[in-house]
């Protein structure tokens, strides 16, 4: 039985990070030789990512990032939420894109993609900002050249007729998986000591596991989506949707004392 694999993303790359945290991850994933996915986004206008002084040089290193094989991911365009639509992977209730007219949506691609062309960029990936796009989206970065999304929440990686593979999103915090092709999602901007502390155990323990993109997309990029893949991806929103409506449930009606009680 083939082993479980793992591939490390990265959303809200941007100037004004947290650079302090990025930068311990960063030489934890040297160290390691492990070469993430970065979810950069193009023109960041999201007052929640503003979190350190802009770095002047964040272009170079986003450049020397992708030469030394680091996949790039385009993180939608401002990073800006205007709607309440779920999209077509109904995690979020707030999107950049979808719903939008293909006419809109086209713009900020094209924008987005002219800012990564602009710094000597490539676009090796889509990454939506709260996972919400629709079948436009899709389209629009199919004929715009963009060759990967990343997300769904199947087991296994799938390409759509050839025209774009999708590599899954499943888990927001490592967790030890049956086989498949798991991607963590890591938000690092808000991490403290104890964080980086349980990353790098997590490097320490499955570094052998972890994978890239590169090598994913040779293994599976002529792989079609399968009924298994759809049923699995379709429980797992289930049971994220049954856990946040159980967490809903405990706040509003079971009663809690404040700590002066």
């Amino acid at each position: 039985m083939p082993e479980p694999r793992y591939l490390l993303r990265f959303d809200d790359i941007c100037p004004t990070m947290n650079w302090k945290v990025w930068d311990e991850i960063e030489a934890h994933l040297n160290l390691h030789q492990v070469r993430p996915l970065l979810a950069v986004v193009p023109d960041n206008q999201d007052p929640k990512l503003m979190v350190d002084e802009a770095r002047t040089d964040f272009w170079d290193r986003v450049r020397r990032w992708q030469a030394q094989g680091w996949t790039i991911a385009m993180h939608g365009y401002q990073h800006l939420y205007i709607n309440q639509n779920p999209g077509i992977m109904g995690l979020e209730s707030k999107s950049e894109f979808a719903g939008l007219s293909r006419e809109a949506q086209e713009a900020k691609l094209r924008k987005g993609l002219a800012i990564f062309a602009e710094h000597g960029v490539r676009a090796d990936a889509w990454i939506a900002p709260s996972h919400s796009f629709d079948r436009t989206t899709v389209d629009l970065l199919i004929a715009l050249g963009v060759p990967v999304i990343s997300d769904g929440l199947w087991p296994w990686p799938f390409s759509e007729q050839g025209r774009i593979t999708w590599i899954p999103t499943q888990h927001w915090d490592f967790k030890e998986c049956p086989p498949g092709i798991w991607t963590i999602c890591y938000h690092h901007n808000a991490w403290n000591a104890s964080q980086l502390a349980k990353f790098t155990a997590v490097l320490d323990k499955h570094g052998p596991q972890i994978t890239d993109v590169t090598s994913v997309l040779q293994a599976f990029g002529s792989r079609r989506q399968t009924l298994a893949d759809r049923c699995s991806a379709a429980l797992r929103l289930l049971w994220i949707r049954s856990r946040s409506l159980a967490a809903h449930v405990y706040y509003f009606l079971i009663p809690h004392r404040s700590p002066a009680q």
